[in-house]
C-alpha cells in the first residue's frame, strides 16, 4: 500500500490493451469513439513493446518491436493519474496488468526477476498481504501473456498499425 508500484520513475511501463481501456474509459464516461479518443489524449500515451514470437514450425523466433499504450504518467514521481493518497481510485476498473501485479509471466518464470523487482518493492521484500495460491498465481501470468500475445498478432496481422487496431487514436498521439 506504499503506492511506489503506481510510480513510474522512470523504470517502466503500464500497459493497456482494448479491455482495459475500453473498461476504465466508460467507468470514467468516456463513451463511444470521441469519448475515447478524449480518454485516450489525457490518460494514455504511445510506447514502444516488444515481443518474442516464433511462427509455428520454425527453429528459431524473433524479437518484434511495435507500439502499444501506456498510461501517461505526471507529476515529478510520474504517477498514475488515478493514485490519490497511495490509493488506486479506480481500483476495480484497474488495468489486468496492474490487478495480476507481481505475477506476470516475466516474474513467475525467471527468479532472477523476481529478485530483481523485490530489491525496488517493499511488498515483495516482505511479503505482506493476500496469499495467493500456486495455481492461482500461475493462472494470472498465463492470462497476462494471453493478453500480450492476442495484442502482438493482432498488431502483427495489422501491420503493426496501432491506428488501425486503435482507430480512436490521433497522429498526434504518434508524435508525442
Amino acid at each position: 500500500m506504499c503506492g511506489n508500484c503506481c510510480r513510474g520513475f522512470n523504470e517502466g511501463e503500464v500497459y493497456l490493451y482494448e479491455g482495459d481501456i475500453i473498461r476504465l474509459a466508460s467507468y470514467l464516461n468516456y463513451k463511444g469513439e470521441e469519448g475515447l479518443r478524449a480518454f485516450a489524449s489525457k490518460y494514455l500515451k504511445v510506447i514502444q513493446n516488444n515481443f518474442y514470437w516464433r511462427e509455428e514450425g520454425a527453429t528459431r523466433g524473433k524479437n518484434y518491436r511495435f507500439k502499444s499504450l501506456g498510461f501517461n504518467f505526471t507529476g515529478d514521481d510520474e504517477h498514475c493519474h488515478f493514485l490519490k493518497n497511495n490509493i488506486c481510485s479506480v481500483h476495480n476498473f484497474r488495468p489486468f496488468q496492474c490487478r495480476c501485479f507481481p505475477f506476470w509471466k516475466m516474474m513467475v518464470s525467471h527468479r532472477k526477476n523476481f529478485v530483481d523487482y523485490s530489491k525496488k518493492c517493499p511488498g515483495l521484500r516482505t511479503m505482506k498481504g493476500l496469499f495467493y495460491s500456486r495455481d492461482k498465481i500461475l493462472e494470472w501470468a498465463k492470462k497476462e501473456y494471453e493478453i500480450e500475445r492476442n495484442y502482438f498478432l493482432k498488431m502483427k496481422k495489422n501491420n503493426f498499425n496501432i491506428l488501425k487496431v486503435y482507430p480512436f487514436l490521433t497522429k498526434d498521439m504518434l508524435n508525442k
